[in-house]
């Protein structure tokens, strides 16, 4: 590479870092402003029953007919520049006027048809669920990712934030036009990719991003916490599943280069033939199986050997990346309780990832349970119900 060009670069990459952090929120009063709303369903209680006990998250707790709206709101680019992005809001019809707000992040997704506004799975379960039980409740589709623009920042700290954050704020807006208040306590839980963002949530409202919102609960679930200490060296150690690990790796590489500029070409951390041709593949227009079927089966066969090295040793741009971006769990003490779930089992969020994250919340009121032997998705549907009967508790 020129050094004049990797200069450039590497002062691109600082601005970069610099900017992805927006600005305070409370400066900017525009941010969770409604730009449209959508109804897109209905249900009385005996409809969501039927809804959520063919994928196994029922609960009795859940009791409430609800309302659901696709939102489009106005929030901050990776850069700190006015954008939108689309979340999906479920209200319960309970006749209460005042309602605790929830928070559902969902697992990684890259093709934007499958975010909770705009697909009936599977996302969607949790926000009914919630809003049966009680809540306003909000399930974001984060930037670039349903009716938002642009491709999706994928792990992307601030924006996982700053998106959750005021998708809360059109959340609040939406209920108040039928004259209801979203406020207090909000309870906050995601899955995969979201449970990292919900941590990272957690910790924004617990600092005071918004005095409107504070943190009540918090319930993550199989996440991948540790990504470069824990989860990129099972990956590329061979105990993630080889497929998933390849999509995730790759997912990652293109989306950071996107934000920090980490390489000129495709070729410098992709062999042939893939080398100029994955970044297509997160365009948030193509399907998953589409992405797994256009990818290698082992991540092996589709990093350059010093890429994949970085990727446990990371060096430079991706270093600082890391830093900013790689943080859930870190110098955090929460001050409401965590309910962590997980599954030894899991091939793709190894379970190491919540034992590291649970040991560093040392101080706090946080437990972990290990729903077994079984898979992601599996772990997925036996801690929903969990902590909803928590949430339930609580609302």
């Amino acid at each position: 590479m020129n050094p004049l060009k990797t200069a450039a670069l590497a002062v691109a990459a600082a601005l970069a870092l610099v900017a992805s952090s927006p600005a305070p929120a409370q400066a900017q009063t525009w941010r969770g402003t409604v730009v449209s709303r959508t109804p897109v369903f209905t249900m009385d209680p005996g409809q969501v029953k039927d809804f959520l006990t063919p994928i196994g998250v029922w609960v009795p707790e859940a009791r409430h007919g609800v309302d659901a709206y696709r939102v489009v709101y106005r929030t901050v680019d990776v850069r700190g520049r006015s954008t939108t992005a689309s979340t999906l809001v479920v209200l319960p019809r309970d006749g209460a006027r005042r309602l605790k707000p929830a928070v559902w992040l969902h697992g990684t997704q890259s093709d934007r048809h499958d975010a909770p506004s705009v697909s009936p799975c599977c996302d969607r379960a949790a926000g009914v669920l919630f809003a049966s039980l009680g809540y306003a409740a909000t399930a974001p589709d984060y930037l670039g990712l349903g009716e938002g623009p642009g491709t999706h920042p994928y792990f992307h700290a601030p924006t996982m934030v700053s998106a959750s954050i005021d998708a809360l704020r059109a959340t609040r807006a939406v209920a108040a036009r039928s004259g209801r208040l979203v406020a207090g306590a909000t309870s906050v839980a995601g899955f995969s990719q979201g449970a990292n963002a919900a941590f990272l949530l957690a910790q924004a409202l617990q600092d005071g991003a918004d005095r409107r919102f504070s943190l009540g609960a918090l319930a993550p679930i199989s996440g991948a916490y540790r990504l470069f200490d824990v989860e990129w060296p099972a990956a590329l150690g061979g105990d993630v599943d080889p497929a998933a690990a390849a999509y995730y790796l790759a997912y990652l590489t293109v989306a950071w280069d996107r934000v920090y500029n980490l390489y000129d070409d495709e070729s410098e951390v992709f062999q042939a033939p893939y080398g100029g041709h994955v970044a297509e593949l997160f365009d948030g227009r193509h399907t998953l199986d589409e992405t797994l079927d256009a990818l290698p089966a082992m991540p092996g066969d589709l990093l350059q050997k010093a890429y994949a090295d970085r990727l446990i040793r990371p060096t430079g741009v991706l270093a600082k990346a890391a830093e900013v971006n790689d943080v859930a769990c870190r110098d955090f003490t929460p001050t409401a309780p965590v309910r962590m779930y997980a599954a030894h089992g899991d091939p793709e969020a190894v379970f190491a990832n919540s034992l590291a994250c649970q040991e560093s919340l040392r101080g706090a009121d946080v437990s972990l349970t290990d729903v077994g032997d079984v898979n992601h998705i599996t772990s997925l549907v036996l801690s929903v119900p969990q902590v909803a009967r928590w949430f339930a508790t609580l609302v």
